[in-house]
């Protein structure tokens, strides 16, 4: 594994969004938008693994769920599309170079130019796994989780006013997502309020040297000890 990212539990409520009053949503429960992790893992190629709190099929997605759109986004190098979702940005020189996009009939690859391609998506018992086609990386990784709608441009139901059967309810300009891939749930309250995003990175490179430089302080010390005693 390359990266393991969770996400709080029952925080897929944006700022106070309201779900769409459409009894396909109101008898499908609560969770089916609440994302719970995002993970990396090397496979020969970089797959990515995203888990939901509930899997809801009502439409019958052949991947078992039909209400929920995930969308990752990798900053993979220096510069990039800063922008992420209508009223959502990265922060300023940590654009995304490539995105997936995540339903329960399937998968895209999209890049900032309108490049989009389908890739392999499967299921692995409560994760839903994703073929990027790029090397295994330690990338930057934004995500966002809204609810599916197969004629909006990231497949993300639109947001906005006070809502109604099929749109969401949120303050005008609010992106459409009702869950910001983020450690700590303030740090989601912030990227709404501020409409920046920050992403998330594998710190495990820091660990190892942080690891190594505590055991070669350690050695020192022991030297030292040994020389003062002689």
């Amino acid at each position: 594994m390359l990266f393991l990212f969770q996400d709080p539990l029952g925080d897929d409520q944006g700022l106070a969004y309201l779900y769409p009053r459409a009894t396909l949503f109101r008898e499908a429960g609560e969770g089916y938008a609440d994302l719970l992790a995002v993970a990396g893992e090397d496979r020969g190629e970089l797959v990515l693994k995203v888990r939901l709190a509930r899997y809801p099929n009502p439409l019958e997605g052949p991947l078992g769920f039909s209400l929920a759109t995930v969308v990752l986004w990798l900053d993979t190098e220096k510069g990039g599309e800063e922008t992420l979702l209508p009223g959502l940005t990265t922060p300023q020189g940590e654009g995304w170079e490539v995105a997936y996009v995540l339903t329960g009939f399937g998968a895209e690859k999209r890049t900032p130019g309108g490049g989009r391609e389908a890739v392999r998506a499967w299921r692995e018992g409560e994760w839903v796994a994703v073929s990027t086609g790029l090397p295994p990386g330690r990338y930057g990784v934004y995500g966002a989780v809204g609810l599916f709608d197969p004629f909006a441009p990231w497949y993300l139901r639109p947001a906005g006013g006070e809502g109604g059967p099929w749109t969401l309810g949120a303050p005008p300009g609010s992106p459409p997502a009702v869950d910001l891939l983020a450690e700590r749930p303030l740090e989601q309250v912030e990227a709404y309020q501020k409409g920046v995003l920050k992403p998330l990175r594998p710190q495990g490179f820091a660990l190892r040297w942080e690891s190594l430089l505590a055991f070669a302080l350690g050695g020192v010390s022991l030297l030292l000890a040994f020389l003062l005693r002689r």
